[in-house]
């Protein structure tokens, strides 16, 4: 589940993003799951 206000960060390309509604799910990017 990702969580209001968090910002998630890929490792790959370094694309980040803050979430404005949390659910349910991961946050991916190229392929891999994003981390906050």
């Amino acid at each position: 589940m990702v969580e209001e206000g968090k910002t998630y960060i890929c490792d790959i390309c370094g694309q980040e993003v803050t979430v404005t509604k949390s659910g349910a799910g991961t946050l991916v990017c190229c392929d891999v799951p994003m981390h906050a």
